[in-house]
């Protein structure tokens, strides 16, 4: 019994991590409206909806004795899937690279048509029915798991080539949780089919660890990429505007430049090359010329030169 009281105390400190989490995303995004932010608070968001899912699957199961049946583990596979959908999302903000848009967006088309079909076959078949269905569910979450660490692992090799460390780690970290959440409740299906019950379904009780680690994590790196980000911008502002990073943040402000062509700017002002930008942001050349272009339309400027005068402040020097 003390176990359990344990494991529902896990559950209320995993809720109150989500919280957290999701005031910091908020409150970050209040300060600064980006798409990293949009992503935080949605995807804490989707961490709060499944770790009340596994509270009360865990208080029905052990305090009051009702034990889940499968369409109860098919609705808690369905969720996670959409917790994967937006760690998907949340990832394509934290590491932006063009050559995984298309992957991107066919993981997450098929991750919104697994949770669409699931939950209407949930809803309107009867339990007997799954079990002539096993064959189905089997294929469609190998498929699932499979384009879901395609995506990540893509992700993972950018950010440790880049030598993002702290990107690098974080989504090794929710990735491989995810992942075991995932199967552990595919391994609580099979339990509800072959029968190995107990010994099976044992992996479910310790899913709030993992839930728990996710956030903590979450917390930690939202806080420190968002909320600091935005306090460090409003003491730049305040303390010196005429530093590299507040000129460029100014002139970002002023000419309404999207965060990617704020990158640019930036290896722009270090002197960098097409190609050499190219390789550092794992892009085309074709795209880089692209945002230049871009660059150069809203700044109104006709070259690099004219960029560098612009964060320098020197405008009358820009024809």
């Amino acid at each position: 019994m003390f176990v359990n009281e344990v494991i529902l105390i896990c559950y209320v400190a995993g809720l109150l991590l989500g919280v957290s989490g999701l005031t910091v995303a908020f409150l970050a995004g209040r300060k600064k409206k980006d798409a990293l932010n949009d992503a935080f608070v949605l995807f804490f968001a989707g961490m709060l909806v499944i770790c009340c899912y596994d509270m009360i699957i865990y208080y029905c199961d052990y305090v009051i004795g009702v034990l889940s049946n499968l369409k109860v583990l098919r609705i808690g596979n369905c969720i996670i899937a959409g917790t994967m959908l937006l760690w998907v999302n949340l990832q394509s903000c934290i590491l932006e690279r063009e050559a995984l848009k298309l992957l991107d967006g066919l993981v997450k088309k098929y991750l919104v048509f697994y949770i669409a079909m699931w939950m209407l076959l949930t809803v309107f078949l009867r339990i007997e029915h799954f079990y002539t269905l096993k064959w189905l569910l089997l294929a469609t979450d190998v498929i699932l798991i499979v384009a879901f660490m395609a995506s990540a692992v893509a992700r993972i090799i950018y950010a440790a080539a880049a030598g993002m460390k702290i990107e690098l780690y974080y989504m090794i970290l929710v990735t491989a949780m995810l992942l075991w959440n995932y199967i552990s409740y595919f391994w609580g299906e099979t339990s509800v089919y072959w029968g190995n019950s107990r010994f099976i379904r044992e992996p479910l009780d310790l899913t709030i660890v993992f839930w728990l680690i996710i956030n903590a994590g979450s917390l930690f790196f939202a806080y420190h990429k968002t909320f600091i980000t935005v306090l460090d911008r409003e003491e730049d502002g305040m303390s010196d505007r005429r530093t590299l990073k507040g000129r460029i943040n100014d002139v970002c402000e002023q000419y309404k430049l999207t965060p990617r062509e704020r990158e640019l700017m930036e290896l722009i002002y270090a002197g960098m090359s097409n190609k050499e930008i190219a390789e550092t942001l794992f892009l085309s050349e074709s795209t880089v010329k692209t945002h230049i272009y871009n660059i150069f339309r809203k700044l109104e400027v006709k070259n690099r030169v004219g960029v560098i005068c612009i964060i320098n402040g020197d405008t009358d020097k820009t024809e």
